[in-house]
């Protein structure tokens, strides 16, 4: 669900402008991508500072505060397709996100910033992320998510925080910085401003690039798996793209993994319960998502585990491996029983 299509009329229309104008189309996904990157810049500026304000580490703010407000808009979306009925999407949104998260966010931060990563944090968030994606690929075989499945997702999403909170350790960051009354209510502005930046900038550059592929003639197939796939996790990837850009490696790490525990946790968990314990769950969520997903998270937690650092060739083996998936889900590459 999007902003715009929330709207009773379009709002160009409303304005008596044409919605369908190609120069509309190219300047509001312009808008939408300039603010993504200024969306982008101001809110992890924003939490940096909270991590240097509050003494708590880069990785635990990246995978909590961080990682709550990226994926917001995936929570309000499954949920509310959940309640109309409309199970597919619920599920595809909250499984596909960690995979594009995976895919497209940790193996740019791998191939452009290899080096140390903090092993205490990121070696027991990891295996949680793991262990969870494992568990929901056992629950899924049936077909369905009932309400026992759910609550122990949420329990385990419980788990996740409570690690976060306890693991505030390994970081320099944890040495506190002066504030004054007026430069706290600034940075809370800017972390409200850029967030909501980042979710009315996915929203525009979504939509109207999805417009424009369409009116040059691109398949709707390869649209819908290009930004409609990745639209959803595009504050996620956009955030820790600009943490990495900013040297904020940590904060960058946790709000992938935290992005990815919360999607595989509380949204499916709730959407269980909305549900009343009867959610459905795709026969490409079984055989695609969650298996590509699982894989991916492997490669990305199970190197850096063992070597405490990231690797270039991991990252290209993972950005490779979602490229495949890619054409997987397109139809462009077709196995029997997997995408049916």
């Amino acid at each position: 669900m999007t902003l715009t299509a929330a709207l009773p009329v379009p709002l160009p229309a409303f304005l008596g402008i044409n919605p369908d104008s190609i120069w509309l189309l190219i300047i509001l996904f312009i808008v939408g991508l300039a603010l993504v990157i200024k969306g982008g810049d101001i809110f992890v500026d924003a939490a940096a500072w909270v991590s240097d304000a509050t003494g708590v580490s880069k990785v635990v703010i990246g995978a909590t505060l961080v990682s709550f407000a990226t994926t917001a808009p995936e929570l309000l979306t499954s949920v509310i397709a959940t309640a109309k009925g409309y199970n597919e999407i619920a599920v595809g949104n909250a499984v596909g996100s960690p995979v594009a998260n995976i895919g497209l966010g940790f193996a740019i931060l791998a191939m452009f910033t290899p080096g140390a990563v903090l092993d205490g944090s990121f070696k027991l968030k990891g295996a949680i992320m793991v262990g969870v994606t494992a568990l929901l690929l056992a629950f899924s075989l049936d077909g369905r998510l009932n309400v026992t499945e759910g609550l122990v997702l949420f329990a385990l999403f419980g788990v996740s925080m409570v690690v976060n909170i306890k693991s505030n350790d390994g970081d320099d960051s944890r040495v506190k910085i002066p504030q004054t009354n007026l430069s706290v209510l600034i940075n809370i502005g800017k972390f409200i401003v850029g967030a909501a930046a980042l979710v009315l900038g996915s929203n525009l550059l979504v939509d109207n690039g999805q417009r424009l592929a369409e009116t040059v003639g691109i398949p709707p197939a390869v649209v819908g798996v290009t930004f409609v796939a990745i639209g959803t996790s595009l504050p996620e990837v956009v955030t820790s793209i600009t943490a990495v850009i900013k040297k904020q490696n940590a904060l960058s790490i946790g709000n992938i993994v935290g992005a990815n525990i919360l999607d595989n946790t509380l949204i499916l968990s709730i959407c269980s319960f909305v549900s009343r314990g009867n959610l459905a769950v795709p026969q490409q969520t079984q055989r695609l998502d969650l298996p590509f997903s699982l894989g991916i998270m492997v490669l990305a937690v199970l190197p850096t585990a063992v070597g405490r650092k990231l690797y270039r060739w991991q990252g290209a083996i993972i950005f490779a491996i979602y490229v495949v998936y890619i054409l997987l889900i397109s139809g462009i590459i077709n196995i029997q029983g997997v995408t049916a």
